[in-house]
């Protein structure tokens, strides 16, 4: 029979060349001896001496014997390890151990950014048919959605680049010149939103490429470097959607969400920055919203001049598969 053990990652952070880990794993009826992270595909691993810190929360919230389960420590660990994914392995008091799953994966679990994807992944699968449009589609890091879409739905993946996972080079400021009216019954950008020159224009033209009740899905960053210059123009906040996606739109937001926590460090630190790292900051921020109507709106100003001579230039190329 498995062994219960119950575990959460509530940080697993890089600062300075040191990695900070804090969380608590707890297995009902005996007592943890010690706690080790192994990082995959490695041979490092690293004993938690700090194992045993008083975790009242989890006492209350899992189980009342849980009352020392809780970890929060630094750990020096080579370079090339840092920022990789872990596992627990947990010795028991009789002996016996347990090796958890993925701590980056675990760490995730319950993460509103995170589970917005998975609620729209749920609202796919109630699509008995039509196309779905996936803005910034270019495999740019190797990674590639179009398999996470339901076969029975035609997938297009439309870029303003040329690349790997591209059906159709194009702008989304102009989806309507693309595609047409009516053409989706769903949609989604990952990462992209914060490069789009005019992001309102592209909630219009939406609008005019999706069926009504058609769903989007749109994830993006609140909090973020400055990255792919020049074409970095905006960041997100949870309550950013509403300004974009509303009745005037011919939209409705099911689900707006911040996720993945992070903290921010002024390197020159007065009065004001000093307390950055206790405010509460976002690498994510997600959305999922349906069509409800179709909107009058316009916003009749060319991309050229909105990003002078900054803005790549999208040619209509089709390349369906």
């Amino acid at each position: 029979m498995p062994i219960p053990l119950k575990w959460k990652i509530d940080e697993c952070s890089v600062y300075f060349g040191r990695l900070h880990v804090r969380g608590w794993c707890h297995v009902a009826g005996t007592t943890i001896q010690s706690v080790e992270l192994r990082f995959k595909e490695t041979e490092v691993a690293r004993s938690l001496h700090s194992y045993g810190i008083p975790s009242a929360d989890v006492a209350k919230a899992v189980d009342p014997s849980a009352e020392r389960c809780r970890f929060d420590e630094w750990l020096e660990i080579p370079t090339e390890t840092l920022g990789r994914d872990f596992s627990l392995r947990v010795r028991l008091a009789d002996g016996s151990e347990v090796l958890t799953g993925s701590a980056h994966q675990n760490a995730n679990e319950g993460d509103p950014y995170h589970v917005s994807w998975v609620r729209f992944l749920q609202l796919l699968n109630d699509i008995p048919a039509g196309a779905v449009l996936e803005i910034g589609s270019r495999a740019r890091s190797g990674v590639i959605r179009r398999n996470s879409i339901p076969s029975r739905l035609e997938y297009v993946g439309l870029d303003i680049l040329p690349g790997p996972n591209v059906d159709v080079v194009g702008d989304a400021h102009s989806l309507e010149k693309l595609f047409g009216r009516d053409r989706f019954v769903a949609a989604f950008s990952c990462s992209v939103f914060e490069h789009l020159a005019m992001p309102w224009k592209v909630a219009i033209e939406l609008n005019r490429v999706m069926k009504t009740g058609g769903i989007i899905f749109t994830q993006t960053h609140q909090t973020w470097p400055v990255h792919e210059e020049p074409w970095d123009f905006w960041r997100y906040s949870a309550y950013a959607w509403q300004t974009l996606f509303n009745q005037a739109t011919g939209f409705e937001v099911l689900i707006a969400a911040s996720g993945e926590p992070a903290s921010i460090y002024a390197l020159r630190a007065n009065p004001v920055t000093s307390d950055l790292p206790g405010q509460p900051a976002y690498l994510g921020s997600a959305a999922i919203v349906r069509k409800i109507s179709d909107t009058n709106l316009t916003w009749p100003v060319p991309t050229e001049i909105a990003a002078t001579g900054l803005y790549p230039k999208g040619e209509t190329i089709v390349r369906l598969q």
